[in-house]
């Protein structure tokens, strides 16, 4: 019997806005497409150092900009990957149903901690959720250990068969499922 659900937040619950900035940061730079995802994207060292809060924002933005030999502000790289991120209005209703028949609902994510900041004032969208897990909290993140999953699992309070976890990337299911959790890899709400 499902107990709980633990949501993944950029993918599944907002568009993926590292995607939209990959590509906007790309064109407005004339920058290779490339260069810019391989340092957002989660499996990159300075992304990860930055997701799990291990540097802070103007440290990854400075590395980031060195990287790439490229004169901006850190402000408006910053705003360009924080801003694209949209709610996608389906998820919200899948989460309230389940709440109504009384499943606990949960998120865990590898979001900076100025995105979720900007997300939280703009959506105040925490309150639907139990609780939840963010990387920059734990210094733990999905792409380099199942050790977040477990600190998720954990907040449920519940036994893993008794959990699913949804994300829009099917290797971080997979790491959910090797703990006895069930796993749905998100396309859109109405899959889901």
């Amino acid at each position: 019997m499902i107990k709980a659900v633990i949501f993944d937040l950029g993918g599944v619950y907002f568009s993926d806005g590292t995607k939209i900035a990959i590509d906007k940061i790309s064109k407005k730079y004339k920058l290779y497409r490339e260069s810019v995802e391989s340092l957002l994207k989660a499996g990159h060292t300075l992304a990860q150092e930055y997701r799990k809060g291990n540097i802070n924002a103007n440290q990854f933005w400075d590395k980031f900009k060195k990287t790439l030999n490229l004169k901006a502000k850190n402000k408006d790289l910053a705003d360009i990957w924080i801003k694209n991120f949209i709610v996608i209005k389906g998820t919200t209703n899948v989460i309230k149903n389940l709440k109504r028949k009384g499943i606990k609902v949960y998120f865990l994510s590898d979001a900076i901690k100025e995105r979720i900041q900007y997300l939280q004032r703009r959506h105040n969208f925490l309150n639907i959720f139990d609780g939840g897990v963010f990387s920059y909290q734990v210094h733990k993140s999905k792409f380099e250990s199942n050790e977040i999953f477990k600190i998720a699992l954990k907040k449920t309070k519940e036994k893993p068969k008794n959990v699913i976890f949804v994300d829009d990337r099917k290797h971080y299911v997979k790491k959910a499922k090797e703990l006895g959790m069930k796993g749905i890899v998100f396309k859109n709400p109405k899959q889901l």
